[in-house]
């Protein structure tokens, strides 16, 4: 059974904001799609704002896949390459709000968030070596994207995808 927690910002594309003060216990599709039309984050902070120093604690972490390491699509990776890789792992897909749209001169092509649940983790330094540590077994994650605090732009009419495991 999928169960994690985000939190939310009142607002969606602003890069410059930092308090994420609307916490959202995902169980399904429904909660997911509401929380993520928010940008938000995967970890409570101190005082709600968003910041590697004020990191409390996660129960999940978000990678990103852009498909960036190739124009070529047969080598653009899918959730089902991320479930193969996982399996038996309990994780989430969100499509990001620029899949399948340009982006930074590149092709319209797959772009996801993967919402892996976790034990609390209550240090910032283990949450993001074990972001690195997944990472590090499936490379196609964006590594510039691994620190504890970072955001995730809300998506309206955003798809999700539901994968259990044990």
């Amino acid at each position: 059974m999928i169960k994690f927690t985000l939190y939310t910002a009142n607002c969606t594309g602003n890069l410059s904001n930092c308090l994420y003060p609307n916490k959202v216990v995902i169980t399904d599709k429904e909660s997911m799609i509401e929380a993520i039309k928010f940008d938000h984050v995967t970890a409570e902070f101190k005082n709600n704002y968003r910041s590697n120093a004020n990191f409390i604690k996660a129960d999940n972490l978000a990678l990103d896949c852009d498909n960036d390491h190739s124009d070529d699509p047969k080598d653009w990776i899918t959730s089902v390459d991320v479930a193969t890789t996982f399996q038996g792992v309990p994780f989430v897909v969100a499509y990001s709000r620029n899949h399948m749209k340009q982006k930074g001169g590149k092709s319209p092509r797959p772009r996801f968030h993967v919402y892996f649940m976790t034990m609390a983790i209550t240090d910032a330094d283990e949450y993001a070596n074990l972001k690195k540590g997944i990472a590090s077994i499936f490379p196609y994650f964006d590594r510039n994207a691994l620190d504890s605090a970072r955001l995730l732009f809300g998506t309206h009419n955003a798809e999700v995808e539901f994968y259990d495991g044990n």
